[in-house]
C-alpha cells in the first residue's frame, strides 16, 4: 500500500470538466459550493463558449486551457469519468499537483468519489483532510532512423495497432534488454497498474493494483495462443520495434490522446517516468469496484455484500 501525502488546505482549485450538460452543470454547482461555503478560495475552471459567462457570474474565474495555472493552482477536480481524470492527470503530473476524480459516469476505477458525494470531496480540500498517493507513469519514446521522433508522458497505456488494414503486425519485443517475444498480433498494449482496468482489461490482460510499481504487456488477439500477457517491473526498459507489414501499417497510441503511424524499423521504448501522478485515492478499493459495479460479489453460492 502506497503512504498516504496530507493536501494542505486548498487556495485555488482548478475545476476540470468533460464535456457535456451534465458536467457543464456539475462544474456550476461546485463553483457555487466553494463560493458560498469556502471563503477566500480562488476557483479556476475550464471552459470556452457560452458556458464560460455562466461560470464567470457564478465567480469563477475561467481559462480556455490549462497552461501557465501550475504555480499557483493546489489542486485539479476532475468532472467525468476515469478518462476525463486521466485527460486532467496529463497536465497535473508534469505540474506536481493532486488530481481528485468526481464520478460522472460508469465505473469510476480511479476516482474518489461519486456525483452525490461531489460537495463531500470540496469540503474535504478546503478542511485539509484529502491526500494523494503516487500513481506510477510511463514515459514512451518513439525512435526513428536512430533519431527521438516523439516524446510523451501517459498515466494510462500506450499501444501499438494496426491501420485501416487488419493485417497482423509484426512486434520484436525486449524486456530488461533482453529479447522476450515477436509478437504476431492485430497490437500490442503496454499499461501501467492504473491504465490496466482500460484496453487492456477489455484484451484479456489481467487487474493490476493501483499501487503497485510494474507494466503489464498485453497482446491484442496474437496469432499464436501461447502468447499471454506478461507483467514487468517498472524498472526493466520495454523496447518494442515495428517490422512489418508495409501495406495498412500501424500507429502507435498514447493515452488515447496522441496517435502516430508507424514506419518498419521504428522503435518503441518505455520506460517508468521519473515523476509520478498525485492522485487523491478513493477510500475504497479497485477490488472493491470489482465486486459491486462488475458483479463479482454476486457469484454463485457467494457473498454479496
Amino acid at each position: 500500500m502506497s503512504k498516504r501525502v496530507p493536501i494542505p488546505a486548498v487556495r485555488r482549485v482548478l475545476l476540470y470538466p468533460r464535456d457535456g450538460a451534465r458536467a457543464f452543470e456539475a462544474t456550476v454547482n461546485a463553483t457555487r459550493w466553494l463560493r458560498e461555503h469556502a471563503v477566500g478560495v480562488k476557483v479556476c475552471a475550464l471552459a470556452e463558449g457560452d458556458g464560460a459567462e455562466s461560470l464567470r457570474r457564478e465567480g469563477a474565474e475561467v481559462v480556455p486551457h490549462c497552461d501557465g495555472l501550475a504555480e499557483d493552482c493546489d489542486l485539479v477536480v476532475a468532472l467525468g469519468g476515469d478518462g476525463t481524470l486521466l485527460r486532467a492527470s496529463r497536465w497535473a503530473a508534469e505540474a506536481g499537483v493532486p488530481v481528485l476524480g468526481i464520478n460522472l459516469g460508469d465505473l469510476g476505477f480511479l476516482t474518489a468519489y461519486q456525483a452525490e458525494q461531489g460537495e463531500i470531496g470540496l469540503a474535504a480540500a478546503v478542511h485539509g483532510e484529502l491526500t494523494w498517493e503516487p500513481r506510477l507513469r510511463m514515459q514512451v519514446e518513439l525512435q526513428r532512423a536512430g533519431r527521438v521522433f516523439l516524446r510523451e508522458t501517459a498515466c494510462n497505456d500506450a499501444y501499438i495497432k494496426h491501420g485501416e488494414f487488419p493485417r497482423l503486425l509484426s512486434l520484436a519485443t525486449d524486456v530488461g534488454g533482453q529479447f522476450m517475444a515477436t509478437y504476431k498480433a492485430d497490437g500490442l498494449i503496454v499499461c501501467t497498474p492504473m491504465g490496466s482496468t482500460a484496453y487492456n482489461l477489455a484484451a484479456g490482460g489481467p487487474i493490476v493494483a493501483p499501487s503497485a510499481t510494474a507494466f503489464t504487456i498485453t497482446p491484442i488477439c496474437p496469432h499464436s495462443l501461447t502468447h499471454r500477457p506478461v507483467v514487468s517491473d517498472a524498472a526493466s526498459l520495454i523496447e518494442i520495434t515495428y517490422e512489418g507489414p508495409v501495406e495498412g501499417g500501424a500507429f502507435l497510441t498514447i493515452d488515447g490522446q496522441t496517435s502516430v503511424s508507424l514506419e518498419l524499423g521504428d522503435r518503441v521504448v518505455i520506460d517508468a517516468a521519473p515523476d509520478p501522478l498525485r492522485l487523491c485515492p478513493p477510500e475504497y478499493s479497485v477490488f472493491r469496484v470489482l465486486a459491486t459495479k462488475l458483479g463479482w460479489s454476486a457469484g454463485m453460492g457467494g457473498r454479496t455484500r
